[in-house]
């Protein structure tokens, strides 16, 4: 369980960091800095790095429950994870592709099973996004600071150690 969240929250972390700077600059259309330069002028407390570790063991605690949640209601409509799956690989390809649903020869009564789960899922998403937002900032912080604090220690090798030295903290209490 325990290298399973460490793997999960080390994807997590990859993936925040993959993303902020993408929303950094959004933030920061008008200044046209380099990474360099916000790392620069960004400074982080030792506090806020806690904060960080916090908000991301947070928010990888709060992706685990939707996770948990959307596969008991695939498992509550019937479904394995694995027809789940190829039934929502045709909606996706079906889109521009009506033969892909054919060719897997999904039943109306799966199609309607695979709506409700699509929206139970949607609304299970929304409240987590929540949740997750609701935990930035409860620690202190907004997403323009966490995204600023995501830009430097994506450049910082030292400061991505640390992050996986208090997550691995986080998950040993």
């Amino acid at each position: 369980m325990l290298k399973r969240l460490l793997t999960a929250s080390s994807v997590l972390v990859l993936l925040l960091i993959g993303m902020i700077p993408a929303a950094y600059a959004q933030t920061q259309e008008s200044s046209q800095q380099s990474p360099i330069e916000v790392m620069d002028r960004v400074q982080i407390s030792d506090e806020e790095l806690d904060n960080f570790s916090r908000a991301i063991f947070q928010m990888l605690t709060i992706e685990q429950q939707f996770q948990e949640n959307i596969l008991q209601i695939i498992e509550r409509q019937g479904f394995s994870q694995e027809r789940f799956a190829e039934i929502y690989q045709a909606n996706v390809q079906g889109q521009g592709n009506p033969d892909a649903q054919a060719n897997l020869n999904i039943s109306p009564e799966e199609q309607e099973k695979f709506v409700q789960v699509m929206e139970e899922g949607k609304q299970i998403q929304e409240e987590s996004q929540e949740k997750q937002e609701q935990a930035i900032a409860s620690l202190g912080l907004d997403l323009n600071r966490l995204n600023e604090i995501g830009a430097v220690i994506e450049q910082n090798p030292q400061l991505q150690q640390q992050v996986r030295t208090r997550l691995e903290e986080l998950m040993g209490e």
